[in-house]
């Protein structure tokens, strides 16, 4: 969500990148850097990622904790009415 953009997944005007990760090590974490403007959300518990694809237009994920007993830490909506090229919706 570039500078804390509302609704930023709703027919959005660019790819949206989901990049999720949980590995398995005990042994330690490795900090994050400083969040960049983009950055929705930063999570250091372990854990895993659902996506439920609803139909053609909505797209549903949700990021779990282990480290929290399952508890849902993050979820967001992607909606995309239109499908094609960007320059389609201009």
């Amino acid at each position: 969500v570039y500078n804390g953009t509302q609704g930023a997944y709703i027919d959005p005007d660019a790819p949206v990148h989901i990049i999720t990760g949980s590995a398995g090590c005990n042994e330690r974490h490795d900090p994050f850097g400083v969040p960049r403007p983009w950055t929705a959300f930063q999570n250091s518990d372990y854990g895993y990622t659902r996506m439920n694809v609803h139909n053609a237009s909505h797209l549903y994920l949700e990021q779990v904790s282990d480290d929290q007993g399952g508890k849902v830490v993050d979820n967001m909506w992607l909606i995309k009415s239109k499908h094609g090229p960007y320059s389609y919706f201009k």
